[in-house]
């Protein structure tokens, strides 16, 4: 396996995006980007890409801005600047630019991961040329405390400011409702997985942030976004032929228990999507490429995928 590392400017005109290509000592056939979650950082999917490399498929990936070892050079976390929505998508597809111009006659497929998977869909609908396939993981629909989020309440407390600001208190209510179908609650993050490991690792990562007072703004460009990708105009937006795998948990309130998942693979085949394929996993939380009796078969599905994308 062949490692690049790079980092690039961000769209946000602040950070120095950190990014990273690996190419697999057998002749490529795909590539595959990778878009993190909040909260967290791109070497955390070192096991699903090692998966991939394993069947020749490059991998790209890059911690976001305000997030990981970019927020770390950076010092800003938790926000991804003054043109937050736009900066995450633009900077993905600066990344997409330089692994499909050193491969560029491989089929280009993208897996986001919860923010990601927002991440994902809005660069599809805003730049689907080129993008051959598209994997959405622990993806955020049904997200029942965005939903209901008082996003008037949020324009006040932004004001004429900059939004630079703590956006502690509606942080909060993002996550508001997410352990309430539990009954082993230890900590606050217990909805990211089922396994003990690996919420305590995620807890104890130095690059994940998680828990890092938002801002104001990514607050803003959190929900804008949620709300950009959401429901059927997005779906109207998705090329037809484009094959789309959905990966969820049942217990796993980003996706409205499972219910998300659902709706949103319903929405895409209702708009003429022609290739969707959706697992909900049973009795799983919200990282299913991470969690330890089912990742092997998510990183599967997800290897599957490809292969029906390469052909």
């Amino acid at each position: 396996m062949a490692l690049h590392e790079f980092s690039f400017p961000s769209h946000n005109g602040r950070d120095e995006i950190q990014a990273w290509i690996q190419v697999p000592v057998t002749t490529p056939r795909a590539i595959v980007q990778i878009e993190h979650g909040l909260g967290e950082h791109s070497r955390r999917y070192q096991r699903l890409s090692d998966r991939l490399l394993d069947a020749g498929v490059v991998v790209a990936a890059d911690d976001h801005a305000g997030h990981g070892r970019t927020a770390v050079l950076s010092g800003a976390w938790a926000d991804t600047g003054a043109d937050g929505r736009d900066t995450v998508i633009a900077d993905e597809e600066t990344l997409r630019a330089r692994v499909t111009g050193m491969f560029p006659d491989l089929p280009y497929l993208i897996y986001g991961h919860s923010w990601g998977s927002m991440i994902a869909r809005a660069q599809v609908t805003r730049h689907p040329g080129g993008v051959s396939g598209l994997v959405l993981g622990g993806i955020a629909a049904g997200w029942r405390a965005i939903e209901t989020f008082d996003r008037q309440a949020l324009e006040w407390a932004i004001g004429e400011g900059d939004g630079s600001g703590s956006g502690e208190e509606f942080a909060h209510a993002l996550f508001e409702g997410f352990l309430d179908r539990y009954d082993d609650v230890r900590g606050p993050t217990d909805w990211v997985a089922l396994d003990r490991d690996v919420v305590a690792d995620h807890g104890a990562d130095p690059l994940n942030g998680f828990g890092t007072p938002l801002s104001l703004r990514f607050v803003r460009d959190l929900v804008d976004l949620y709300d950009e990708v959401e429901g059927g105009a997005f779906a109207e937006l998705v090329p037809d032929d484009l094959p789309v795998l959905i990966l969820a948990g049942d217990q796993d309130p980003v996706c409205g228990f499972g219910e998300g998942a659902y709706r949103a693979a319903n929405e895409l085949v209702d708009a003429g999507t022609r290739d969707v394929r959706t697992r909900v996993y049973t009795g799983f939380r919200h990282e299913v490429h991470n969690e330890p009796p089912i990742r092997d078969e998510a990183a599967q599905e997800i290897l599957e995928h490809v292969a029906r994308v390469v052909g």
